[in-house]
């Protein structure tokens, strides 16, 4: 498989080189044209991380760095394929898989860069990232294959590592006039910070499992017979409103509805979210370790949010509350979720009976391509050891981020930087084995992007 992806990336660079010197012509009259005239799209990235734990728990830093070359052919009567591979490795990196005395755990945040299923390997670390055949039309298109596809509030590529999470299956977009629809089944995954591909019955479950509402340790990769999810989006605007409903079915394990509506007028926007969750009833026939959902349990999350957009400046509220009537469980293998107050590093999957603020305000400045932001979130909700809606079993925190993103122009177009500082703290424990890799910490994160 690795050499089929090494070989993948050296055809892609040939093919960059025959397109980008070739002039396209309006249209293909060979096979050797639809080829030759395609399109050619380049990412380099190089990513620092370093999570500084508190007091004497250990720290880690890496350094990753990596890359992504994709092609698709020229249009011939509708179709078009592509074809994307991608690649990462190790610039220098502090030991991740040296424990930390107190713990015994070693570095969480730092193997998610490379491959979280081999904490060895930090090398060899390619994927055949996309490989699609897809067919356009007037109102949308229809793509079968390893594919891209739409971001929606739950399943989503999320590329905030080296790669994102990536899928197989089909994908069908319509476009008419103000109405927008989604429909896709996707049967394969391959998450974030990982290189092989999956089944959703090997795939769900590769990151932590957690607890089940009675305390039990959950265990149920490999148990959910899951052949795949199907999503349904639809989306409309009428004057002032936006309005977007999503459905998924995660088959054998749970059905998710989220619904959004968006109020606008002037530099003002109000909006609320409204999810409802409930078991699939195979999650009846297993036994109460390997259920993914608990029969019964019903995560219901109301999120709303007001926002101003003056110029330069953008200042918003948020707040979100999961209800007693169970967990919100989505599998962390398919995307993050997008509540209001969600935030990289704080997000809401697997609590239920919590509240949720959230604060944030950036600035645009007068030097193109230059902002600053800051966000500062609080989780008040079960505490360490509340089981019923706590799966990862964390404590009530506060977290504030601050972000500085700027691209370039001119003669280095393309090349963009962002920095992210993370400090998260419990408000109750401070355990060493509650907190190491999780809270109480400082986490700085600096990325360059050059896009061709």
């Amino acid at each position: 498989m690795k050499q089929i992806v090494k070989h993948s990336i050296f055809l892609l660079w040939g093919l960059s080189s025959m397109a980008q010197h070739q002039k396209a012509p309006d249209k293909a009259e060979s096979l050797k044209e639809i080829f030759a005239n395609g399109e050619v799209e380049g990412h380099i990235r190089n990513y620092f991380m370093s999570t500084i734990n508190e007091g004497s728990l250990k720290d880690y830093y890496t350094d990753a760095i990596g890359g992504s070359i994709s092609f698709k052919t020229m249009e011939y009567k509708g179709f078009e394929l592509g074809v994307k591979g991608i690649f990462t490795f190790e610039a220098f990196t502090s030991n991740l898989n040296d424990p930390d005395p107190t713990t015994g755990m070693v570095s969480k945040w730092e193997h998610e860069l490379y491959d979280i299923n081999d904490y060895n390997n930090q090398n060899d670390l390619d994927r055949l990232e996309e490989l699609y055949v897809k067919y356009n039309f007037n109102s949308g298109y229809f793509t079968y294959g390893k594919l891209a596809i739409e971001e929606t509030p739950l399943l989503n590529e999320t590329d905030g590592r080296m790669k994102p999470f990536a899928f197989k299956g089909f994908w069908f977009h319509l476009h008419r006039k103000k109405h927008v629809f989604n429909i896709s089944w996707l049967d394969r995954i391959s998450p974030r910070g990982t290189v092989e591909w999956y089944s959703f019955n090997e795939a769900i479950g590769l990151s932590n499992n957690g607890f089940q509402p009675d305390g039990t340790l959950s265990d149920y990769r490999d148990k959910t017979a899951s052949k795949g999810i199907a999503s349904l989006q639809y989306e409309t605007q009428l004057d002032r409103f936006e309005f977007r409903a999503n459905h998924y079915y995660i088959n054998h394990i749970s059905n998710t509805s989220l619904i959004e509506l968006d109020y606008k007028k002037g530099d003002w926007t109000l909006g609320l979210q409204y999810a409802l969750q409930f078991s699939d009833r195979f999650q009846k026939s297993l036994d109460y370790a390997e259920r993914y959902m608990q029969p019964g349990e019903n995560g219901q999350v109301l999120s709303g949010k007001l926002a101003y957009d003056p110029q330069h400046w953008h200042f918003g509220v948020a707040y979100t509350r999961a209800f007693d009537t169970g967990r919100f469980l989505f599998p962390k293998e398919l995307g993050r979720d997008n509540f209001f107050t969600s935030l990289s590093r704080s997000r809401l999957e697997g609590l239920g009976d919590v509240n949720v603020f959230t604060l944030y305000t950036d600035y645009d400045f007068d030097i193109d391509g230059l902002n600053l932001g800051l966000e500062v979130t609080e989780v008040f909700g079960p505490g360490i050891n509340e089981f019923e809606f706590n799966k990862y079993n964390i404590d009530e925190y506060y977290q504030i981020n601050t972000r500085l993103h700027y691209e370039l122009q001119g003669f280095f177009e393309g090349l963009n930087f962002d920095v992210l500082y993370v400090y998260k703290r419990n408000l109750n424990n401070s355990d060493p084995i509650n907190v190491f890799n999780q809270s109480n910490l400082h986490q700085i994160n600096f990325v360059t992007n050059y896009i061709f």
